[in-house]
């Protein structure tokens, strides 16, 4: 009987040791935390219901995991090993996409350190990987994770961050398969203008896209809701792009890219894509703006896109990231205000009448010169005696030096910064470096 009570007493044990694990971590749908803190409505949702819908209906799994330990080197190599140990992957060819998310303990609370958290892409299927699906969603997902979110701070900033990357991460493999879906209900809004509230184009990524993280998440989320207002007030969406390499995304220079970031991930508003982009590549300090749509263009033309520069590039040259973007989207509100009322920035009228000036004296040199050339006959006198007539009759003479006149002609030192315009993707813009 003593024998049989231990049996069971060690067997309960054993029973509440492999439910040890089990307990470690919450799971809501397939968004796995193990903070067991990062729980709201809008992560139930999004984990239960909306990332389910689309691993089905496209074939490929979606999931997020957010750890607290790790026994790998980087948090990359965890997540593959977990893809692989937990069988993660839809159906024969395994397909998936896993948000990785490393929040160690820091006291009391959780916070992940810079650039601890990947966009992992499983399976077999070679083509998603050749198409950039991975890519696109670590583009669409990196605003949200900065820094300044997951510091530990305010793990109810955490929470929201991590459903704002989550619904990113769909929202890119939606756009990457082109297809729709139709939510029950609407997941917890971003920082943006009121609920509800829906611009007229796919804007998935938002307006700003910080994949270089040169801001806070409370400068992000500021200057989001300000490109978002201008863009929903005047039908033009204004956007920030930034990137370590823009080599990364596409082909050719940096204004070739900036074109196909714009076409790619389909910004722009209305049934014409109306659109004003600004892209920053930090490696190479590089920059580029692309203007898209017959509206867009007409609230800045070549001589607008130009002046344009002027509110941002001596903020960048100041590694003022923050006033740059603000600078930037106040200058395209003033221009695109400024085109509804009928009165675009165009280029001063003192222009064109300094080049009437110009013709006009160019005209009377012409007449001057063709006066001259009929006066043949006059020649001028080696001595001022032979200007005198009468008889007024010259003793002596000699020449004395007084003064000799000199003439100089200013050099102008050119500090251009190498900036050019462009025209191409459909639409035009300008390049240079900051």
């Amino acid at each position: 009987m003593k024998k049989k009570l231990i049996c069971l007493a060690l067997a309960v044990l054993l029973a509440l040791s492999l439910c040890v694990p089990s307990l470690a971590a919450e799971e809501y749908g397939v968004i796995y935390d193990e903070t067991e803190v990062l729980n709201s409505p809008s992560v139930t949702y999004l984990g239960e219901q909306l990332l389910p819908m689309i691993s089905e209906q496209f074939g490929i799994e979606l999931r997020v995991d957010v750890l607290t330990v790790m026994d790998y080197d980087s948090v990359e190599e965890a997540a593959e090993a977990i893809y692989d140990a937990y069988g993660y992957g839809f159906r024969d060819d395994r397909r998936g996409l896993v948000l990785t998310i490393l929040m160690e303990p820091s006291g009391s609370t959780y916070a992940m350190e810079d650039g601890n958290w990947c966009v992992y892409l499983g399976g077999t299927d070679n083509s998603l990987r050749e198409g950039g699906l991975d890519t696109k969603a670590t583009l669409a997902v990196a605003p949200y994770m900065a820094e300044q979110a997951w510091n530990g701070d305010d793990l109810t900033v955490s929470a929201t961050a991590l459903s704002q990357a989550t619904e990113a991460m769909a929202n890119a493999v939606l756009d990457y398969f082109g297809g729709e879906t139709e939510p029950d209900a609407p997941a917890e809004p971003a920082v943006g203008p009121e609920e509800g509230t829906e611009p007229d184009a796919d804007t998935s990524l938002g307006y700003v896209v910080d994949a270089a993280n040169l801001l806070t998440y409370e400068q992000w989320a500021q200057l989001e809701l300000l490109a978002e207002e201008i863009s929903l007030r005047h039908g033009v969406g204004v956007y920030i792009v930034t990137v370590d390499d823009y080599t990364d995304y596409g082909t050719g220079g940096v204004f070739d890219v900036t074109t196909q970031i714009y076409h790619g991930y389909d910004f722009g508003v209305g049934s014409e894509r109306n659109g004003a982009m600004l892209l920053l590549s930090m490696g190479s300090r590089e920059y580029a703006t692309f203007f898209y749509g017959e509206k867009t263009e007409y609230a800045f033309d070549s001589y607008g896109q130009k002046k344009l520069e002027d509110s941002f590039l001596d903020k960048f040259g100041e590694n003022d990231w923050y006033g740059g973007f603000t600078d930037y989207l106040d200058a395209c509100e003033d221009y695109l205000t400024q085109a509804e009322a009928g009165k675009p920035v165009r280029a001063p009228l003192t222009g064109s009448i300094g080049l009437v000036i110009v013709l006009a004296c160019l005209a009377s040199l012409a007449v001057c010169m063709s006066l001259k050339r009929r006066m043949k006959t006059v020649r001028q006198k080696a001595e001022a005696n032979e200007y005198v007539c009468g008889s007024l009759a010259l003793t002596a003479s000699d020449d004395r030096y007084t003064h000799t006149t000199e003439t100089r002609r200013t050099i102008e030192n050119s500090s251009s910064s190498g900036s050019s315009s462009h025209t191409g993707g459909g639409g035009s813009g300008r390049s240079g470096s900051f």
